[in-house]
């Protein structure tokens, strides 16, 4: 009998697989201060974090029951992996109630977060090789979720300085290829809160139809809309069937710790991501869905109206004291929970201000280079904390520029 192969023994340790250098970027390294500051907090160090996305206001206590009723129930076995039928129906009647498509069960698929959703929505429609269009500035983990499968992240840039279009197709046009597969957009945008307008939304379109892309549609920000309406780019003519809509409960329902998305999309796309949800988590736990499915109803869009005009008066606190101080320069955010602020004039780069303003006055923002390459003269400031703490950030802030 044939020995097996003897490999030789080695002193380094064992290797690790190429996807550890795609998903390594410096969007991960952007987050230091975060961590910094939570680790301050936890050894009750007088410190004011404005990093991130996760809003002051509790879990609404209808949702919280119906998760304890649940469990009280017994749901607590493996559910459907493609999520509960009523979370399902939900989904797709939410959705329809915004952007007037008639969506069914059989298209939605639930995940654990918008995260997990978009993940399996590149892996999806992008593998080794392929190119994903997506909008620079950009949250955090796009290029990495984008390069994980072996996907190339191709940035486009926004034209920030304008009130109005933001997407140039000329652009757009310039940066597909061959291996083009998608494009990946973001609206109401974070970290910038910009919003994309019609024309924004028919330039994506009609090159998406041109050249046979698929959409991706993050649109977890679509109930904070301050200034106009939410527009989905599914509810364009011709586009829905070439959608896939990444939604969660996180940021419009207070319940970013529930870990609730979702993807919407053409029923061949959803079997494809019923697939890979199986290969991912096997199925969201019970209970949570139950009350993922009551947080859905209509009789929820009060409670998410209520905290959309929290936030809507929070910005304007924010905006208000942020034109107080000459050398920075944002524009207004119409959505969203964050300003996005040029320091350039400061003569410091966005990751000097946010190190400085750290160990000066204990104020924790992001730093743009988080973002995107170009975006290495912003800081990123949240909104989504309470009253107390925006307004003490913000004088701290304050203080920090009339020093340099």
């Amino acid at each position: 009998m044939e020995k097996p192969h003897q490999v030789e023994n080695r002193k380094e340790p064992p290797r690790f697989s190429d996807h550890t250098r795609a998903i390594a970027s410096e969007g991960a390294a952007g987050w230091a201060i975060a961590d910094a500051a939570a680790d301050a907090l936890e050894r009750g160090e007088d410190v004011i974090s404005l990093c991130l996305g996760d809003t002051s206001f509790d879990t609404p206590g209808r949702i919280c029951e119906a998760a304890n009723q649940s469990l009280r129930n017994g749901r607590t076995h493996y559910a459907p992996v493609p999520g509960t039928l009523d979370l399902r129906k939900n989904v797709a009647a939410a959705q329809k109630r915004f952007d007037g498509q008639d969506w069914t069960a059989d298209q939605a698929v639930i995940f654990g977060g918008a995260q997990n959703a978009l993940f399996a929505a590149v892996m999806t429609v992008a593998g080794a090789g392929d190119e994903v269009l997506y909008l620079e500035p950009w949250y955090a983990t796009y290029e990495a979720t984008i390069r994980a499968g072996g996907a190339i992240a191709k940035p486009i840039k926004l034209a920030l300085e304008t009130d109005g279009q933001k997407i140039s197709e000329d652009l757009l046009l310039a940066s597909i290829g061959e291996s083009t597969r998608a494009i990946l957009l973001n609206s109401p945008n974070n970290p910038g809160g910009y919003v994309l307008d019609r024309q924004d939304l028919e330039v994506i379109a009609k090159v998406a139809d041109r050249f046979n892309l698929w959409i991706i549609s993050d649109e977890v920000y679509r109930s904070t809309v301050f200034d106009g309406v939410f527009l989905s780019i599914a509810s364009l003519p011709g586009a829905r069937e070439r959608t896939i809509v990444v939604n969660s409960l996180s940021k419009s329902h207070a319940m970013t710790g529930w870990r609730v998305g979702w993807t919407l999309a053409p029923l061949t796309a959803a079997q494809h991501l019923q697939n890979l949800a199986q290969c991912m988590l096997f199925g969201s736990p019970t209970f949570i869905q139950d009350a993922a499915a009551v947080a859905l109803q209509e009789a929820g869009d009060e409670e998410m109206r209520f905290f959309a005009g929290e936030l809507l008066r929070r910005r304007d606190i924010m905006c208000a004291r942020l034109s107080d101080m000459p050398r920075l320069k944002f524009t207004r955010p119409g959505g969203g929970m964050f300003c996005f602020v040029d320091v350039s004039a400061t003569g410091l780069s966005g990751t000097e201000f946010a190190d400085e303003l750290f160990r000066a006055e204990g104020l924790a923002v992001v730093p743009g280079v988080a973002f995107g390459p170009n975006m290495s003269n912003f800081i990123r400031l949240s909104f989504s904390s309470s009253d107390n703490l925006v307004t003490e950030g913000l004088k701290r802030l304050h203080r920090f520029c009339a020093r340099l």
